[in-house]
């Protein structure tokens, strides 16, 4: 958010810094002095993730290919190298269940753990950036979100230094090629990594000597052992024949067979010879699901004969579902997109789950094979005219982006965002508080990305604006996900250029220049900025001008150009105060407190924090209240008013403690009042308040929690010692003991 800069909110006040933290400066003579950085603590026993799949009950046949696969552990003993494997063939061969079958038989010789991630190669959506699987994987590692690194290299680097010398195996199902796969690779000799993919990943098998393995069809034997585990085999026995024609009908394909099996054992009065004769007669000789080949034919028909049985509603929905740009998707989604209501729409997706048409994944979420996907578009261009999918989409992408832009105003109150009010489309989502708006973001957060792409691509301008708007919510998680705001930002504004949106325009170029902050792309969040504040000049909106003023603020801040940032600020404190001050100016009254302090002129520190203050308070802004008392706090410590200091500091901890989802705010705070309380030799109150701060810090800066907590043993180790020494003498009494009596 431009308008309170991430950075700043992120960085620990100048006081609050104590000697022997990992990061740090502390106040000393009215000057701020840098601290030695110690070293953090050794590491801990990572986690062991199992990220598996459940396997198949009724997986069958596959042999030779297991025996294969079994071949790679080799003796048992460590390898000398990491062993690659890449298991490929066509689309519904089986791959990722034969993958997840294997993983799940062998993961006991892989005590460290086992990594699984869809790669997303082939499907609805674009294929997953590495560095967004890199990212999941450090999280079930165990590190915070905080630390994961935003560059790629960074991430790789972590990523094989925290399995180096650990036996991990790594699933990479559904990739689309060596080089998605090859930062994925660990660099540990006891790791196996066991890659899926309709491509032969020819650069994994020559740089990487990777080990492959082909995946034909089933041979008949195996598929009449799939069918009897899902048929069972009194009936596969009583109509041979019309088992074998189902084998060729299917092209001993296993998707294929599942689906058709499926049906028929939940219909127990259906023969298997009547289902070989519709799938027969209901060829059509279409190949737009992929390129011709009897395997394909023989799913197309599969696909076709399922689909003519769905009774109509649940064949619209079926169909809708390939509107949806998404690999994954929710209940309300699909009754948007479906034109029905939330209750009939969980009810036909479980009925098209029993059919293996979708995939239930839990929690009312549901996926789609992506051959599956791709029929269910092709059916919709075929029973559905062209403007009832446009209007199928467009209300899908602008429910998402209508609830986005609730939750978004639940994260952020009264902040501005894009002026586009989406349209209601009769299924709301409740989003009670701030926690639930977050959580569903969370969960969303691909899905947003792929809808923001589609609307762009089909020119849902008002949902995309929305969209790339509500992508700011990325700020508050690891800063791995700052890029992928940074495209949203980017596909926003070209929304805007397109449909020549100028206010939209102007809003995301703040936007976008202070992801450009965060991210250390300095000199492109200057360019925005600067665009911006043209923009808005040329617009006469002197809310732009102002928010690029603070942006070109931030810049010069964040260069500790500081007599620079605070002339950019000193520019657009008049802006605020035409606006009728509130936030906006409590925000620069807040970062100029910062700058004097940062210049050890904490007189001036303190007047900008009074003012901040001041008009938090007025604005009722409950969280900016707590923040500029510990703005006030920190002036006071300059100046050496620590009984004062220790009061604000106090003042804000109380108020944190009442504000949900704070606890990154409420631990500067405490250390804060740390500070004070050491040089007003209350080391017991110091050292609790160090140990609540490192506890609050443990999941989001480990190294600096552990600091924290060295530091307050130190000083609960001199209170202790403090309390055994013996008081000093009153004025005119004299000591007792072994000194003699009084004189």
């Amino acid at each position: 958010m431009v308008e309170e800069p991430q950075h700043e909110r992120s960085t620990a006040s100048v006081a609050n810094q104590l000697p022997g933290t990992v990061t740090g400066s502390v106040v000393q003579a009215g000057t701020i002095q840098q601290v030695v950085l110690s070293q953090p603590a050794a590491r801990e026993e990572l986690p062991v993730p199992r990220q598996l799949p459940p396997a198949l009950r009724d997986f069958a046949g596959r042999g030779a290919q297991l025996a294969e696969l079994d071949a790679l552990l080799g003796t048992g003993e460590r390898p000398a190298a990491m062993v690659i494997s890449a298991l490929d063939g066509t689309a519904g061969v089986g791959k990722t269940t034969l993958a997840v079958q294997w993983a799940h038989r062998v993961e006991h010789h892989f005590t460290d753990g086992t990594l699984f991630a869809n790669l997303r190669g082939y499907g609805p959506s674009a294929p997953l950036a590495p560095s967004l699987v890199l990212t999941s994987f450090l999280h079930v590692l165990g590190v915070p979100e905080d630390r994961v690194p935003a560059e790629l290299d960074a991430q790789v680097s972590l990523y094989r230094s925290l399995l180096a010398g650990r036996r991990v195996l790594v699933l990479l199902d559904n990739a689309g090629s060596a080089e998605q796969v090859r930062p994925l690779l660990p660099g540990s000799p006891g790791c196996l990594v066991l890659v899926t993919s309709r491509a032969s990943l020819t650069g994994l098998l020559v740089a990487e000597a990777a080990n492959q393995v082909t995946l034909d069809l089933l041979t008949p034997e195996e598929a009449h052992a799939l069918l009897r585990g899902i048929l069972g085999a009194e009936r596969v026995a009583a109509e041979p024949a019309a088992v074998a024609g189902l084998v060729e009908v299917c092209a001993r394909l296993p998707l294929a067979l599942r689906i058709a099996a499926t049906r028929i054992a939940t219909r127990r009065h259906t023969s298997v010879a009547d289902v070989v004769a519709d799938i027969t007669d209901d060829r059509t000789g279409l190949d737009a699901l992929s390129s011709s080949g009897d395997a394909h034919s023989a799913v197309r028909c599969v696909f076709d004969w399922s689909y003519t049985q769905l009774p109509a509603d649940r064949a619209r929905l079926f169909r809708r579902l390939g509107l949806h740009p998404g690999v994954e998707f929710g209940v309300p989604a699909a009754a948007v997109v479906a034109e029905t209501d939330a209750t009939t729409a969980y009810r036909q997706l479980e009925a098209l789950a029993d059919v293996h048409l979708v995939e239930s994944v839990g929690g009312k979420r549901y996926r789609c094979h992506d051959l599956l996907h791709a029929y269910a578009a092709h059916r919709a261009e075929l029973d559905d005219d062209p403007d009832r999918r446009r209007e199928a989409a467009a209300r899908l992408f602008t429910w998402y982006a209508r609830t986005a832009r609730a939750a978004d105003q639940l994260l952020f109150p009264g902040l501005d965002s894009v002026d586009v009010e989406p349209a209601p489309t009769g299924i709301e989502v409740p989003l009670a508080d701030r926690a639930r708006a977050l959580a569903w973001l969370n969960t969303e957060q691909a899905n947003l990305l792929a809808v923001l792409r589609s609307a762009t691509e089909q020119q849902v301008f008002d949902a995309a604006l929305v969209l790339a708007g509500a992508a700011r919510f990325l700020s508050l998680r690891e800063p791995a996900l700052w890029p992928v705001r940074l495209e949203s930002e980017t596909l926003g504004l070209s929304a805007a250029r397109t449909s020549r949106n100028r206010a939209a325009e102007a809003l995301l170029l703040g936007f976008r220049g202070d992801t450009f902050a965060s991210l250390e792309r300095l000199a492109d969040a200057e360019s925005d900025f600067g665009d911006q504040l043209v923009l808005a000049r040329e617009l006469g909106d002197p809310v732009r001008q102002r928010v690029a003023l603070v942006g070109l603020g931030q810049v010069r801040l964040l260069q500790h150009r500081y007599a620079e940032a605070r002339e950019y600020y000193r520019q657009a404190l008049p802006l605020a105060r035409q606006a009728g001050g509130g936030r906006p100016e409590a925000v620069i009254e807040c970062n100029c407190s910062r700058i004097s302090a940062r210049l050890g002129e904490f007189g001036s520190a303190l007047a900008h924090a009074e003012r901040e203050l001041f008009l938090r308070r007025q604005a009722a802004d409950r969280v900016g209240e707590a923040y500029a008392l510990g703005d006030v706090a920190v002036a006071h410590q300059g100046l050496g008013a620590h009984e004062t200091a220790l009061q604000c500091a106090e003042e804000a901890i109380a108020l944190y403690r009442t504000l949900a989802g704070t606890g990154s705010l409420l631990a500067p705070a405490l250390e804060t009042a740390a500070v004070s309380l050491e040089h007003l030799g209350d080391f017991a109150r110091a050292a609790e308040y160090l140990a609540e701060s490192g506890a609050i810090l443990e999941e989001l800066d480990a190294p600096r929690a552990e600091a924290l907590r060295r530091r307050a043993s130190e000083l609960a180790s001199r209170a202790a010692a403090a309390e055994r020494q013996p008081p000093s003498p009153q004025v005119g009494q004299s000591r007792r003991g072994s000194s003699g009596p009084s004189a």
